[in-house]
């Protein structure tokens, strides 16, 4: 089964991190986009939201994609189920 793990808080990543598997997906949002740079290590394909690190003046940067609200939308219709970590 395939996840997509929303992270909304920075210090929720590396608890995320441990139970990413094959296939998952991590989504950065609201105070987790401040975690961008540590993401960029993640085994997992990492996006975040573009307006949630505009408004905190986080720079994405590659491999960490960066997404609007309709990519989030994709992100959880293209995977099973979704774990949230706050």
């Amino acid at each position: 089964m395939s996840l997509v793990h929303l992270v909304g808080r920075a210090s929720a990543l590396p608890s995320c991190l441990r139970y990413v598997g094959p296939g998952d997906a991590v989504l950065l949002f609201a105070d987790g986009v401040y975690a961008a740079a540590d993401a960029a290590n993640a085994d997992a394909a990492v996006s975040a939201i573009k307006d949630d690190a505009a408004a905190r003046g986080v720079r994405l940067a590659p491999p960490v994609r960066s997404i609007g609200y309709d990519g989030f939308v994709e992100l959880v219709v293209a995977h099973e189920a979704s774990v949230t970590w706050t």
